[in-house]
Order: C-alpha cells, then structure tokens, then sequence
C-alpha cells in the first residue's frame, strides 16, 4: 500500500524484528511537512532538583531494596539447604550404619528436598525388610521373600537415583551452597546408588534362578595364618536354587585335596611344607579376590567337583570370631556323645582339640563335629528375639568392616558393591598420583603348627613427612609365642612365620634388622616330575630380589606395592624382634595446604597391637589437631584404616 510514496511491505514486520538502522534509513527518506516545521516549541520547565533528588533515590531505594530482599531470601534458602543436607548426610551414614530409625528421622526431617527425602524414607523401612527377610534366609533358606523385598528396593533406587538432581539444582539457586560445594557428596551418592542399582540388576536374577547355584564357604584356622585369613581346614558347600537353600555341605579340606590331581608347583615358601600345590594353600594371596578366584578354581578342578561339572558363583571367608559372636548371642552349645559344649570362649581351641583327638584316633570323620554344631547353631538362631536379631546385623556390619568376613562373587557387579563398602578384603589401590604412605603386614605360618593362636604381636610405624618432598618410614614387629602356657601339644610348635611388609611402590629399603633369609630348596625336581608352573604365581616370584646389602631381606611386586619379605622363628616361651626403614618420594613436597593419605591395612584373623605415628616436616602442623604430629593406637583397627593430613604453616 503506497504512502507518501513509500511501498511498505506486507505482512509488516513485528517490534522486534525492525532493526534499528532500518528505522534511521526510512525516516530520512520520509518527506519533511512545512506546516510542521513552521510549529513553535515552547522550552519545557524543568523538574526541580529536589524531585530528581528524590526519584532517584526511590530507583536505588527500590533497586538496594530488591537485592537486599534476594540477598535475605538466599541466605535464607542456603541455611535451609545446608541444613538439609547436613540431614541428607547423617541419614545415608546411618543407612550405611544400618541404623534405619535414624536414618528414617534424619529423611523425614528434609525439606528443601521433598520428593528425595521421601524416597529415601521408603528406602530406609524397604531396608527393614530386607534385613529380616535376609536373616530368615539365612536361618531357614527360604529367600522368597528376600527375593520380592530386594525387588521393591530396586525399584526405590531407580526413583532415588532420578530425583538426586534436586540436590545440584537446589544447592546452585541457594547460591553460596554450589554444585562445587556439594559436588563430592553429590557425586558420591549418585556413585552408590548406580553400583546398588548394578549390583540388584545382578544379584536378585541370580538368586531367584531356577537353576542350582554353588557357594564356597570357607572356614579360615587363623591359628595356622595365612596371607588371605587362615589355613583351609574346613568347608561347605552351599548349594541354592530359586532363592532357597537346598542343601549346607560341611567338608574337611583333605576331601578336596585328595581329589585334586593336578602338579602344580607351589610359591617358594611354601615348598619348606608342601611338595604339590593344593586347595587347602591356596588362598597364598593378601588380596582377597585374588585368592579366593585361585581357591574356587582349584575346587572346580578336583575330581570331587569336576565330575559333576559343579563350579561357585562366589566365595565366603569367615573366622572364628563370627563363630564366637553368634555364641555370644545365642548361648553356649552342646552336642555330641561325650557332650562337648563350645561357647563363644572357647570355640576353636575346643575344635581344634576334637579334631587333634579323631586325627590321632584315625577316626572316620574328625570333622563331623562341625556339621553336627553347624545344624545346632542354626536351629538356635532360628529363636532369636527382634533385639538378638538387631545385636547381629551390627555384628555383622563390624566383620566385614575389620576383615572377619570377606565375599568374592565372579560376577563384576555384585564384586563391585562388595569392593565400594568394604567386604571384599581387597588390597588397596594405589591411585596415579598417591600422596603418602602405605602399610600392611601380612604373616603365613610355614610350618609352624596351630602356634599362631598363641603367638601375640605388635605392629609399631613412625612416618616423618621430609622437607624435600621424602617419607621416610620405621617399622617394628615383635612376636611373643605364648604356647608353653597351652597344655595342648599342637600350640607349642615352633613358630615360623614368613612375614611380608607391603609398602608403595618405589620404595627403597635403607636399614634392617633382626631379618633373616631361609633357602628354600626344591623338595622335587619340579620339571622332571611333570609339574606345570602356576601363571600368577611366576609373575610373582619373576620380580622377586635379594638386596645384598641386607641379606635377611628380599623383595618383589604384588598387588601394585612393592614387598619387603623376611622370615621370623620364634620358639614357645621366646621373643623375637625385627625393623625395617625405607623411604620413598611422596607426589608433592611439603607445603601449606598440601594433603597427605595414610593408609594401614590389617590381614584377616590376626590379633595385634598396632601404634601408628606420623610426623609433619619442620615448620608444620597438621590442620586435622593442631600439633606436629598424628598417632593412633589399637588393638582391633578396621581391616583398612585411612587417615587423612593436610599441613598447616607455623
């Protein structure tokens, strides 16, 4: 449509489509009105300057006034969010606790996370369930229900894990509480709830498949130690099917031996005792996953399973100190004729004195009384009361935290949740850029009898953090062999220990003392006798190196850490003493901020003292508690205890 003769296109354009100078262009060209030109314009009276004055201070009035307000409300909404997250936090602690009221309290009293904190009360009274329905299982064997209540709690995580995000988005609006700020909780938590997620996914098919599962159960004889918990005495076979305990075979290790015809070479140590390596030795490894898929491989190839094609989907090692707590709550047993009574005082030494006793008598079965006092321990759990039941579960959450019982399953999910709280006696791993120190002492009775039961020890380290960036580390074993006060023959054999110090890798022997070497000849001619060497094991013994500066002390790599290796003998009624000093260079040097990890780890079925102290460089304190020095003192540590220390400037 023409005006003034301008073509203006149609449909127009919308506000904020014209562009600027578009506008300019189209007003210059537009024809100028001489009667408009000729209109007089009359100069506006100006505001006076107390109105301007006042104006703008309403604008910075109603502008300070705003950010206050927003200021207000965040701060408001940030104390809000800490404080439910400090709610969020208690209550998985507790869950992990397994202290479900309180976690159900702390769930219960979030508000900024509603739909979270709801689903996190579901999950804390699913919990409930699962752990009543998964004592009658193991009490009775019937897992139907453990089955439908581990399905419900499947379900709760899927919904748990989709509202986790409320947790980034509400801490990000409330300002001073980032994503930064809550980003290792956060991470952590989604990190957890994705591993329970796998490790359901995986397990409840497994446990309600028709099929027939296996399950090894090892029983570990701490008085004869061994790097992964104990001798392999004894066993069961647990066999299930469809969620349900079909059947609890309790065995001597000799009959699995005896059925075991493969020639294997056995690791060097281990040849002062054996010539063939068996499955009663086979758990050689501090790891425990290590040792538990060597175990499980040699009994698939015993003749006693390998005829009947039977493998184990998992492994369970337990030491007598579970025995002994489910004595603790239950009461004292007796079985047999004679009547033998065990209780929680006494339990393995009144085996051990069995078993001695058929042995010397050539009895059929000197192992029977093992499944006759199994059948009696589970029919007294069976009529436990509610409060007994709850005494367990935290017993149970204390075993696995220090070593007492460890599980190995070969599926990668289940092993995987099992690693992330602490069950599967895993050897710590070394991370790229490990800042600190690391230690654990792990003994094997080579010959040595049951002596270890007697045999009490003391484990003594004394770090200092160096000025150039080193550690140098001390450490102290003393073994007492208490045995002549036992009157019982099999406490009072010489005890030989081969001692073995994991250390970081890297790190450089500097002083030893009271170590000794024992040369291990060959009780065979191995390559003539047709036997094949182990792979693991060759990988081992291939880093294996005397240092000859100090001939009582050898090394190799395992497990990522580098291996100091010594023997120490001690007669009953004698001590005996030996130390190491080493160093290694830690990551970053000594510096304000700067922190440091400690990792300790215990061997399972040991009983000893342990001191740890760690110093900081000149010019610092640690920040943790305000002086130069940390120590720690016990003698019944967590199977991996991890002390974190950040240095402060004087």
């Amino acid at each position: 449509m023409p005006y003034n003769g301008i073509m203006l296109q149609m449909p127009p354009k919308r506000d904020d489509d014209v562009r600027p100078d578009e506008l300019v262009r189209v007003i210059k060209r537009e024809p100028k009105d001489e009667a408009l030109e000729k209109v007089h314009e009359e100069p506006r009276t100006p505001l006076p300057k107390g109105i301007l004055w006042g104006i703008f201070g309403l604008v910075v009035l109603f502008i300070g006034g705003s950010l206050v307000s927003f200021l207000v409300i965040r701060g408001k909404m940030a104390v809000s969010v800490s404080k439910d997250l400090g709610l969020l936090r208690a209550g998985v602690s507790d869950l992990k606790g397994l202290d479900l009221s309180s976690a159900q309290k702390a769930f219960s009293s979030i508000g900024s996370l509603s739909n979270l904190s709801a689903q996190l009360v579901f999950f804390s009274q699913e919990m409930g369930d699962v752990a009543s329905s998964s004592f009658d299982f193991f009490v009775t064997g019937a897992g139907g229900p453990l089955i439908a209540d581990l399905g419900r709690l499947r379900d709760t995580l899927g919904a748990i894990n989709a509202e986790s995000d409320q947790l980034s988005s509400v801490a990000s609006f409330a300002g001073n509480l980032s994503p930064a700020g809550v980003g290792d909780f956060y991470l952590s938590l989604k990190s957890q709830i994705k591993s329970a997620e796998n490790f359901l996914d995986a397990f409840v098919p497994w446990l309600a498949d028709p099929g027939t599962h296996h399950l090894l159960v090892l029983l570990e004889n701490p008085s004869e130690i061994r790097p992964a918990g104990g001798f392999l005495g004894s066993y069961a076979d647990v066999t299930l099917a469809s969620g349900t305990i079909t059947d609890i075979a309790v065995h001597d290790i000799a009959d699995a031996d005896t059925a075991f015809n493969r020639k294997i070479v056995p690791p060097k140590p281990l040849q002062l005792e054996i010539t063939k390596w068996r499955p009663a030795d086979a758990n050689w490894f501090f790891d425990f996953p290590t040792s538990a898929s060597k175990t499980t491989a040699f009994f698939e190839e015993s003749d006693l399973y390998a005829k009947t094609s039977t493998t184990f989907d998992g492994v369970v090692a337990i030491t007598p100190r579970v025995i002994n707590d489910l004595l603790s709550i239950v009461g004292p047993v007796a079985i047999g004729k004679p009547t033998t009574t065990f209780a929680a005082d006494n339990f393995l030494v009144q085996i051990q004195k069995i078993v001695q006793s058929g042995q010397a008598t050539s009895a059929t079965y000197p192992k029977q009384v093992l499944r006759d006092l199994s059948r009696a321990l589970f029919a007294k759990l069976a009529s436990t009361t509610s409060d007994e039941r709850q005494a367990l579960l935290a017993m149970a959450l204390d075993w696995a935290a220090k070593k007492e019982i460890m599980v190995y399953f070969k599926d990668q999910a289940m092993e995987d949740l099992l690693g992330a709280y602490g069950a599967s006696g895993a050897v710590y791993e070394f991370p790229q850029r490990f800042n600190g120190d690391y230690l654990a002492l792990v003994d094997a009775n080579v010959n040595g009898g049951k002596s270890d039961l007697y045999v009490s020890s003391t484990l003594s380290y004394t770090g200092r953090i160096n000025p150039d960036g080193t550690m140098t580390s001390h450490v102290v074993v003393t073994r007492r062999h208490n045995g002549a006060k036992s009157p019982y023959w099999w406490y009072k054999t010489t005890n030989q220990d081969y001692a073995q110090v994991f250390v970081p890798p890297g790190t450089t022997l500097t002083n030893a003392s009271g170590t000794v070497q024992k040369k291990i000849v060959p009780p065979i001619n191995y390559a003539k006798s047709g036997y094949s060497t182990d792979p693991l094991v060759s990988s081992v013994e291939s880093t294996e190196q005397t240092l000859f500066a100090y001939p009582g002390v050898a090394w190799h790599e395992e497990s990522g850490a580098r291996v100091f290796t010594t023997w120490s003998t001690v007669k009953a009624g004698a001590s005996t003493q030996f130390s190491l000093d080493y160093t290694h260079r830690l990551f970053l040097p000594p510096a304000a901020g700067v922190q440091y990890q400690f990792v300790f780890e215990k061997q399972a079925g040991t009983k000893r003292h342990y001191s740890y102290e760690i110093d900081a460089p000149l010019g610092y304190v640690f920040a943790e508690n305000g002086i130069a020095s940390y120590a720690y003192e016990s003698d019944d540590p967590p199977g991996r205890l991890v002390v974190n220390l950040t240095l402060q400037s004087l």
